[in-house]
């Protein structure tokens, strides 16, 4: 008896529950999640097998992976980190400045434009008579553009050249994630503000306890986006503050690194260990995206909705 109870519960077990109902899983599924399974370990080894050659090359021997011409799959020559050690003291620690300017840039950016998507989209989604109007702006900022030059001269009429807010204010937001923001708002229902109101709750209250709290999710994925394109950051950085090297970006300090060495593995006797120094610093640089981005994936996933409709 216990065998054949053990017996079903193996049959079953190998099922899957569709609709409320135990069905089998047909020769079609089973094509189906292998040639996903297959499509989406492919994907991810061709985007991990980039940065595994740049994590290799910055361990290998100068001379050996500068004549090398494959990827490198295994460290070529005698593994060393020398190359991080050089990468640290270039130009008196210029790698540490670079850091913390990327820190203030990142954070400054996501904090003011949460807070500017936050009141932007909680406009749009309320019914006023200018309502339709800003939507149609912000969507006309996305398709059209005045270029990198009229932008430079408005920051630096404002005398904001050479300073954070140069890459703070023009970088923090755009116009998408002003539409994103208003549409998140309007996904709340609107009893709950309703509710809120009659309970004597103003627009800040409504916009931070009541709606934010429902439509968090969304926010966390402008977020995302505004964290990464700001920790990338090269051009505002260079545009703005490229004259000044105590405000230059990591990004801007790795390109500092492969001119120098560029220049150097040109010359006569190139010193072939400072060839790995421009791998060891696109990982220096990428390193801190990756530890932080199962952070967001968790909240990305959470989604976390609260708040109920009063009867």
């Amino acid at each position: 008896m216990k065998d054949l109870v053990k017996s079903n519960g193996r049959k079953q077990g190998k099922r899957r529950i569709k609709g409320g109902m135990v069905t089998k899983p047909t020769a079609g599924g089973v094509i189906a999640d292998i040639v996903i399974t297959a499509i989406v370990a492919l994907a991810a080894f061709i985007c991990i097998i980039p940065m595994w050659h740049v994590l290799m090359s910055s361990i290998s021997d100068g001379y050996d992976i500068y004549n090398y011409s494959g990827i490198a799959l295994v460290p070529r020559g005698e593994v060393t980190f020398g190359a991080y050690k050089e990468l640290f003291a270039f130009q008196d620690g210029l790698l540490w400045i670079g850091l913390m300017n990327t820190f203030i840039y990142t954070f400054g950016t996501v904090g003011i434009g949460v807070c500017i998507n936050v009141c932007a989209g909680y406009a749009l989604s309320r019914k006023t008579k200018l309502g339709p109007v800003m939507a149609l702006l912000c969507v006309f900022s996305v398709m059209f553009s005045g270029g990198m030059a009229p932008l430079y001269w408005v920051v630096d009429s404002l005398h904001l050249t050479n300073t954070y807010f140069s890459v703070i204010l023009t970088e923090c937001t755009m116009g998408m994630s002003m539409v994103l923001a208003g549409m998140a708002f309007k996904s709340v229902p609107e009893d709950t503000v309703e509710a809120a109101r009659i309970d004597g709750a103003g627009h800040i209250r409504v916009m931070f306890q009541i709606m934010l709290p429902q439509c968090i999710n969304i926010f966390m994925v402008t977020i995302l986006m505004t964290f990464i394109n700001s920790w990338n950051s090269y051009v505002g950085v260079q545009l703005y503050n490229g004259f000044d090297s105590n405000l230059y970006s990591l990004q801007l300090v790795i390109d500092q690194f492969k001119q120098v060495i560029d220049s150097l593995m040109s010359g006569g006797t190139p010193p072939y260990e400072m060839y790995p120094v421009q791998f060891a610093g696109i990982i220096f640089t990428t390193l801190p995206i990756m530890i932080a981005m199962p952070f967001f994936q968790k909240q990305l996933e959470r989604g976390v909705i609260t708040g109920a409709v009063k009867g």
